[in-house]
């Protein structure tokens, strides 16, 4: 089973950087990492190696999975 950290993400602040690696634990690595359902909050990306980062532009709670 792969386990994904951290569970739950820092809350970012709207026009602050913002940056947090999210890492994987069991399964076969290399990871490659990907948004599965739901949507990013407006001015943040999500790459491949599992960084989550940009300028947050709106406020709101937004719900992802990866």
């Amino acid at each position: 089973m792969i386990m994904l950290e951290p569970s739950d993400l820092p809350d970012a602040v709207l026009g602050e950087p913002y940056s947090q690696r999210i890492t994987a634990t069991g399964g076969y690595p290399p990871y490659a990492y990907s948004l599965t359902r739901g949507d990013l909050p407006p001015g943040l990306s999500f790459s491949s190696g599992g960084i989550l980062a940009g300028t947050p532009e709106e406020p709101g709670k937004f719900t992802f999975y990866v």
